[in-house]
């Protein structure tokens, strides 16, 4: 449920001409956080000689503008504004006192980048009083709270010899977010980057989250837009009005209720939410949807805290229409957890973590709305309280049965293509190329190519990927390359032709998510939901891009045109078709070489030496082998081949190409990489959730895909019918009705009146059958009577 995702980047210096005017600017730092703070030093020409008064302006809509001063050193600085969107904003400069602003660049606002540490923060004052694994505990937890609080940051990021700390709170009115002064929790505390306090209980406010900042000491409290440091965001439990202390159950149950309250009066956005991946594989390889949740991921360790019996966790990347997000949880067995039968179930966010444009408007502010509306509730509701059944209910877990899995290509190795559709050939040109485009939301996914070379470090006639740049849209564009010190595995990557280094798993952009949580892989995520996963493998650049399913037939380039019909993939840009039959060459110079970017259209990073070798994108001098003889598997080469390969038809490509056994080891592990995606990307069979019966439980761990039971447990008392278990069949249908349970003696009483009662229809019936036979015979003698009326009345007795 809990989002404690951090987000930094850092980038170069920027230098990026002027949006109203000619001149340049150049400033550092081009990123900052969200919460302000940051001094941003440029400089510019005729700045510092205008006489005029410097102001520095951010954003489009809600502009902000703060003063900015010339130093002796003839720089100038500003300090950035709390800001309430994520990714590129609009910063502009005025050297004439706020007449014109002649100059122009882009700010980078990054969630997360806090200076201040909040020492033990989730063990003490904002531990939870109870959780699912864990009985309410009162008083031990009044104890850890009576402990002191102490922060953390780095002294030097001041130059005065004391600072002020102060407790900021954050609120949502309608259609208005904001960040207020709420306190100073202490002045002119000493700068030596630590400060211990005991918590004190205040009165009750609007503000049930917020955040510590620590300043400069100035005289004025509260000042807004000064060079600061902030804490991470929290439930603000350490100051809550004394009640809170003395009852916090019964405090935190009549906010959870008023919450619940306030949700009746908000739009239900549970229905158009993105759809949960319906197993554990699927989740991990949607990485154009989904990405891992930090506080709950395999790769990080999987603590989980807030979801206990699960693994792994991750959230949707682009935000509902409603500016919601999804999240979604698993079990080691790969099962998703539903909050109907765990409480470490998944659970939907009202407020994306990454917030929604146009950001400011709650519940659209990043990471803050989410705050408001999904994390402190939870609190409320689950973990000071015993009313978590009030939090899934408006809450619910997604059961998958929308989910459609993303379409997997691949480019690997000398380069090998396998299409959307699942073709498989080879376009070994020299150049730039584009991998995939999709005209309808602007998508462009491009591929570098260079020359390979043998064992003994002779070129060859084959190339390999050295570098992928991409943009969607309006977003940044991003490129993953092959890293320049060739002794390292790990890529570089660049944002709008600068570098970035990744201090936490994932950088949040304009539009596009990167992500590294392992230094050799780089995901990027577009809000699209096209995924792009780049791995550095052996030396060489291997690409996964896996498409959503709305972008069926809209897809073109080296990945060919999805729509489930493989044979017309080689279609070229002006829209003719290379024959799937075509020979190799054939389809390299047709179909491979047409999709060459054009200076116009590419979105590379040049250096000199680059500028130069991509003068032209195709290279129509280089040819390629095509067709390698092949190697006889007695030879020592041929059984090497073997051992490496196996009968890996692209392996033994590469292999013969170019002897190179690194080159082939690596084609071989990507082939089976796209494989063991491919696998998991299939649609899964899935059967309508079961609810948790009344008077009983679900036994073991309920599973709701092929061949998934559900298990019904009835408490004492109780028996379960009709079915105890049911099976998940193929067609997404039960082998039988789930069971509910019913009460032993009626069950028994039931089956005894059953008895009676058909006794009773039985005797009925028979009673009919003897009457409706006396009936006919008493008939018959009467007939007889009136045929023989001669008859005397001594024969008749």
């Amino acid at each position: 449920m809990l989002a404690v995702a951090v987000f930094s980047l850092a980038l170069a210096a920027s230098c990026v001409h002027a949006q109203d005017g000619p001149l340049p600017i150049v400033f550092t730092p081009t990123f900052g956080t969200l919460m302000g703070g940051d001094e941003l030093v440029f400089t510019a020409p005729n700045i510092t000689s205008s006489g005029g008064q410097v102001y520095c302006r951010f954003g489009v809509v809600d502009q902000v503008t703060v003063a900015g001063v010339v130093g002796p050193d003839g720089l100038t600085r500003c300090v950035t504004p709390v800001l309430y969107e994520i990714g590129r904003v609009p910063f502009q400069v005025s050297v004439d006192g706020g007449s014109t602003y002649s100059y122009g660049a882009n700010f980078t606002a990054a969630l997360g980048m806090e200076g201040v540490n909040l020492v033990d923060r989730d063990s003490k004052w904002q531990r939870p009083i109870k959780s699912a694994t864990s009985p309410l505990d009162l008083a031990a937890w009044r104890e850890l709270i009576k402990e002191q609080l102490t922060l953390t940051w780095d002294r030097d990021s001041f130059d005065s010899a004391s600072v002020n700390v102060e407790l900021w709170g954050y609120k949502e009115e309608g259609s208005q977010a904001s960040w207020d002064f709420m306190y100073s929790v202490a002045r002119q505390v000493p700068n030596t980057g630590t400060y211990t306090f005991s918590p004190e209980s205040t009165p009750d406010s609007v503000y049930h989250t917020g955040k510590i900042r620590v300043s400069g000491f100035t005289q004025q409290e509260g000042v807004p837009n000064i060079r600061a440091l902030w804490s991470n965001v929290h439930a603000l439990a350490w100051q809550f009005k004394e009640l809170f202390y003395q009852d916090p159950v019964t405090w935190s149950t009549q906010r959870c209720m008023a919450w619940r309250e306030a949700e009746k009066d908000l739009p239900n956005f549970v229905p158009d939410m993105p759809p949960c991946p319906c197993t554990l594989q699927q989740a991990l390889v949607d990485t154009g949807r989904f990405q891992l949740d930090t506080g709950c991921a395999l790769s990080l360790g999987s603590t989980c805290t807030y979801h206990p019996g699960a693994v792994h966790c991750v959230r949707s990347i682009a935000a509902s229409p409603d500016g919601a997000g999804q999240q979604c949880c698993y079990a080691a067995d790969g099962r998703e957890l539903f909050t109907g039968d765990t409480a470490g179930g998944s659970t939907p966010d009202r407020g994306h973590v990454f917030g929604a444009p146009p950001y400011r408007v709650p519940p659209r502010v990043p990471s803050y709305s989410h705050w408001i509306h999904d994390v402190t509730t939870f609190y409320y509701c689950c973990l000071w309280s015993d009313n978590c059944d009030v939090y899934f209910e408006l809450r619910p877990t997604d059961d998958c049965t929308r989910y459609v899995p993303p379409k997997a290509g691949a480019v690997f190795g000398d380069p090998h293509v396998i299409t959307l559709d699942g073709r498989s050939y080879t376009f070994n040109g020299l150049g730039e190329y584009t991998l995939l485009q999709a005209d309808d939301i602007g998508l462009r996914i491009q591929v570098r190519t260079a020359q390979v070379s043998n064992a003994q470090g002779e070129l060859v006639h084959a190339t390999a990927c050295s570098s992928f740049a991409m943009r969607e849209g309006a977003s940044d564009t991003v490129e993953v390359r092959l890293p320049s010190a060739r002794d390292t595995e790990v890529p570089q990557v660049l944002v709008n032709g600068e570098v970035v280094r990744f201090d936490t798993p994932v950088i949040t952009l304009s539009g596009v998510y990167v992500a590294s949580v392992v230094p050799s892989n780089v995901t990027v995520h577009f809000q699209s939901g096209v995924g792009v996963e780049v791995r550095s493998e052996g030396g060489l650049l291997t690409a996964l891009v896996l498409v959503p399913p709305q972008l069926k037939s809209k897809t073109q380039g080296l990945l060919g045109s999805w729509n489930d019909n493989p044979d017309d993939d080689f279609t070229t840009p002006s829209g003719d078709t290379v024959p799937s039959t075509a020979d190799q060459m054939t389809i390299y110079n047709d179909f491979g070489a047409s999709w060459a970017v054009t200076s116009q259209t590419s979105l590379f990073v040049y250096s000199a030496q680059e500028e130069a070798m991509y003068a032209d994108k195709h290279d129509p001098d280089f040819t390629p082998i095509v067709n390698p003889p092949a190697l006889p598997a007695e030879s020592a080469e041929g059984r090497r081949m073997a051992q490496i390969c196996g009968d890996n038809d692209q392996c033994v490509f590469d292999f013969t190409a170019t002897r190179n056994e690194v080159l082939a080891a690596s084609t071989r592990w990507a082939h089976d990489w796209y494989q063991a995606v491919s696998k998991d990307t299939r649609k899964v069979a899935t059967c309508p959730y079961v609810p948790t019966p009344e008077h009983g439980s679900k036994a073991g761990g309920p599973s709701y895909v092929e061949n998934g039971t559900v298990t019904i447990a009835c408490n004492e008392g109780y028996t379960p019918h009709p079915t105890r278990t049911v099976t998940c069949r193929r067609d997404g249908t039960w082998d039988g009705v789930p069971g509910t349970c019913v009460a032993s003696n009626a069950t028994t009483a039931a089956v005894a009146g059953g008895v009676i009662g058909g006794v009773a229809v039985l005797c009925v019936v028979i009673g009919l059958l003897v009457w409706r036979m006396r009936d006919d015979k008493e008939s018959t003698r009467s007939e007889d009577y009136r045929d023989d009326s001669k008859k005397d009345s001594t024969q008749e007795t």
